[in-house]
C-alpha cells in the first residue's frame, strides 16, 4: 500500500470534525476498502497518540470514499498543527497509509 499524504485539514477546537477523502492506489486510481479494517489517529507536536474517538466510515468504499467523524467531546484542544494518519488492513496486508496535516483553530465560541 503506498503512503499518501492528504491535504492540509482545517478546523476549529471545540466542535465535531468531518474529514472526508478518497483513498487511491499507488497508480491514482480509487483503492476499494470494502473488505478492509481502517483505524485513525491523531497525533500532537511531540508525536504522541491524541486520545480520541473517531467514526469512520465508508462512504463509496468501492471507490475508496471514507468519512471521518469526531465528536465535540474529543475535539476541545489547543490550537496548533497535528498530524493524523490512517492504517489500512486488508487481508494480510496492513499498512500506514493516508496521513497528513490537521490545522486546529481556536474556537472564541468555546475555551480552548
Amino acid at each position: 500500500m503506498p503512503l499518501t499524504y492528504h491535504r492540509d485539514v482545517e478546523v476549529a477546537a471545540g466542535v465535531p470534525w468531518t474529514i472526508n477523502g478518497t483513498l487511491c492506489d499507488a497508480a491514482g486510481a480509487p483503492f476499494d476498502v470494502t473488505n478492509a479494517q481502517l483505524a485513525w489517529v491523531l497525533l500532537n507536536a511531540d508525536s504522541y497518540v491524541v486520545p480520541m474517538t473517531a467514526s469512520i466510515t465508508k462512504t463509496d468504499p468501492v471507490n475508496g470514499a471514507i468519512s471521518i467523524e469526531v465528536a465535540k467531546t474529543d475535539t476541545a484542544l489547543a490550537p496548533g498543527r497535528y498530524t493524523d494518519a490512517l492504517q489500512i488492513r486488508k487481508g494480510t496486508g496492513r499498512g500506514l497509509y493516508w496521513i497528513g496535516n490537521i490545522c486546529v483553530a481556536a474556537n472564541p465560541r468555546t475555551p480552548s
